[in-house]
């Protein structure tokens, strides 16, 4: 019996192609703006592209960027550090927020000199927000005091409504329902926020440069 494999051909199997990844650093809000709406069209225009998000602050930005831990960092824009790239986002304004009763509610704005006079309620333990400190100084015309609660932004606001006090923040967080609280302008020029995408200067994956160009879209 001839045994031999003369003539007899392998067939190659075909190995699954390695999916695109794009990791996006948020130290932001998605309740609404701009970037909910980036992210929303992104995945609808590159299914091809695993997109993950994960939660970042100003401590683990400089970690996460440098060291190609994140494609891109959404944040402040003096979060940012010198060579890295960077583009413009979206501005939103610095919005007050208080329980419903609070003294400052009673008017349609509040003025910066009422909030110095204040406890200012921040999430963290104040090495993860110094960017929107320095912008909430600039807004107010200087240092508050900053009480700083180990909790999450969304647990901070449970605590606004609570009564525990006043807080800081973008008007994006108006996108979602804290009941109990209430929103109110800063009467200031300076009251807004500047998000900028960062990322390191040898970053030129193809899934990124798509993410920008879909901003200008």
């Amino acid at each position: 019996m001839d045994l031999s494999y003369r003539g007899l051909h392998a067939t190659p199997v075909a190995r699954p192609m390695r999916r695109e990844r794009l990791t996006l650093g948020l130290a932001c809000s998605l309740n609404w703006g701009p970037l909910r709406r980036l992210i929303g069209t992104y995945r609808v225009q590159a299914p091809e592209i695993d997109l993950i998000v994960e939660d970042l602050d100003d401590q683990g930005l400089a970690d996460r960027v440098e060291g190609r831990g994140v494609d891109l960092a959404v944040a402040l824009h003096d979060a940012g550090v010198p060579g890295w790239r960077s583009a413009p986002l979206w501005s939103e304004p610095l919005m007050a927020y208080m329980a419903e009763g609070h003294p400052l509610a009673a008017d349609n704005a509040v003025r910066p000199e009422q909030l110095r006079e204040t406890h200012l309620l921040m999430a963290g333990n104040g090495s993860g927000d110094r960017a929107l400190q320095q912008a909430i100084m600039r807004a107010l015309g200087g240092p508050p005091n900053f009480l700083h609660y180990a909790v999450q932004r969304d647990n901070l606001l449970d605590l606004v409504s609570l009564g525990f006090g006043v807080t800081l923040a973008g008007g994006s967080a108006m996108g979602a329902f804290y009941p109990g609280v209430c929103a109110r302008p800063l009467e200031s020029d300076a009251g807004w926020l500047s998000y900028c995408g960062f990322w390191a200067a040898d970053n030129e994956g193809p899934a990124l440069r798509r993410f920008l160009e879909l901003r200008d879209a």
